[in-house]
């Protein structure tokens, strides 16, 4: 799957999460810059900034995302977002609320 394969609401929810999941232990380590930055680059950087600053802009707090994260309903989407956000997240080691926030995702989506 690539980010194109994701439905429009798919690629905001997918933006949201990382942005959530990179803000989660409160600062924005060298190593989760680098794993942002070649997550852009596997996705195609135009297409993924876009979709940063769009969720930046429409997803403003952590329920707006967490909601958009509700409306992924494709199985084979929520798979692959969550495969992108777990390895953003063992970019610098999975904290205490990294790890939450991924059990709350795999719970949600029925992915365990």
């Amino acid at each position: 799957m690539r980010l194109e394969d994701l439905e429009p609401h798919e690629q905001l929810a997918l933006a949201g999460l990382v942005r959530m999941l990179t803000r989660m232990d409160g600062e924005l380590s060298p190593e989760e810059t680098a794993a942002i930055s070649g997550l852009a680059r596997e996705l195609g950087s135009p297409a993924f900034w876009a979709s940063m600053a769009e969720a930046q802009e429409q997803l403003g707090t952590p329920g707006a995302v967490t909601a958009a994260a509700e409306g992924v309903t494709r199985a084979e989407a929520r798979a692959w977002i969550y495969g992108m956000l777990l390895g953003l997240a063992a970019a610098d080691g999975i904290d205490v609320a990294e790890t939450q926030m991924l059990d709350w995702l795999m719970t949600k989506w029925e992915l365990g």
